[in-house]
């Protein structure tokens, strides 16, 4: 069983209407302080579950009110463990707990937001594993291109444009496509000039693997997509799942980069195609499911202009992808 502290921030004169509020809802426990000498601060311990529901309440209800600020603190453990209450009906609370098995949206939007952030540490990240992907890719080392995709950290920026898409949020969307952007550019530009400085050998079964786009690679990514996005939603290992996203990009990139290099420019082109096909795999499939978990803006309003735009994001995806497909079945590249 998981908890969340919400911390709420009021003006004195809400506090009743807080406390009103607080009975609609199955908080664990909850007090006030003194916060400042017009304001309390309410310390609420809820389950996971309806974190989202209950902050919805709050920003609906409050969110006009001068000072109001709501922070959410994780707790991995609360002694004695409250008793569970006895579902109204067994159907209802199965229906309500597969609604919630994700975490806040707040708390989504915040991580993705950090991940998504154009850094020293990405910059300096992705620049490492090009270099561990273009060596292992040189010398068809499985085991040095898994350790590359095991440092690249491209699940942030993946993961953070399809979220902006899905919210609504341009702020994000920008962020997302310019770390992505300036990380594709780093891996390439290091893997093309290693292209230049060493032997490339095009028979290499790491290198042919990442000229060929075949059906595995795109169940992979689709997979890697999916697994990116329930991994920011219900907080398992990012770091792990992130790995899966760096399979279907960081090698072909590569390759495409060390190809370019030396001068090959026909394998190349498959290379890029391949890495194209797998990002909008991912793209596409990490905004399918957050529509799927109904993450959406608070207002009504901007819930529908957000829905709005990742339909159009995925209308955008599928034409590029059939687009790619129709030039690989035509043999054109």
């Amino acid at each position: 069983m998981i908890f969340r502290l919400i911390e709420v921030v009021l003006p004195d004169s809400n506090k009743e209407e807080t406390e009103r509020l607080l009975e609609e809802y199955e908080v664990n426990d909850y007090s006030y302080s003194k916060f400042s000498k017009t304001h309390l601060e309410f310390h609420i311990i809820v389950k996971r579950d309806i974190t989202e529901e209950l902050l919805d309440a709050f920003q609906k209800k409050f969110s006009n009110q001068e000072g109001f600020r709501i922070i959410i603190i994780p707790i991995d453990t609360y002694i004695p463990l409250p008793e569970e209450k006895q579902p109204i009906a067994e159907e209802e609370a199965t229906t309500k707990q597969e609604e919630h098995e994700r975490i806040s949206r707040e708390e989504i939007v915040s991580q993705v937001s950090e991940m998504s952030q154009l850094t020293k540490v990405y910059t300096v990240l992705v620049a490492a594993s090009a270099i561990v992907a273009s060596i292992g890719l040189i010398n068809d080392d499985v085991a040095v291109i898994i350790g590359a995709m095991i440092i690249a950290p491209l699940i942030g920026p993946n993961i953070g444009l399809s979220l902006a898409n899905v919210i609504g949020n341009k702020e994000l969307a920008y962020r997302a496509i310019k770390t992505n952007v300036v990380g594709i550019f780093i891996a390439f530009f290091i893997s093309l000039i290693m292209g230049m400085i060493f032997a490339i050998n095009t028979q290499n079964q790491s290198i042919v693997l990442r000229t060929n786009v075949a059906t595995a690679s795109i169940f992979l990514a689709l997979a890697s997509g999916l697994a990116g996005s329930l991994a920011i939603t219900t907080q398992l290992s990012a770091t792990f799942v992130g790995v899966m996203i760096a399979v279907a990009l960081l090698p072909p990139l590569a390759a495409f980069g060390l190809l370019v290099g030396s001068g090959n420019f026909y394998l190349a082109l498959s290379s890029l195609i391949l890495f194209l096909v797998n990002l909008v795999c991912i793209n596409l499939v990490a905004t399918l499911s957050f529509m799927a978990q109904k993450i959406k803006p608070l207002e009504e309003k901007e819930s529908l202009t957000a829905k709005k735009t990742a339909i159009r994001s995925i209308v955008i995806w599928i034409s590029i992808l059939v687009i790619l497909f129709v030039l690989i079945r035509l043999k054109l590249i």
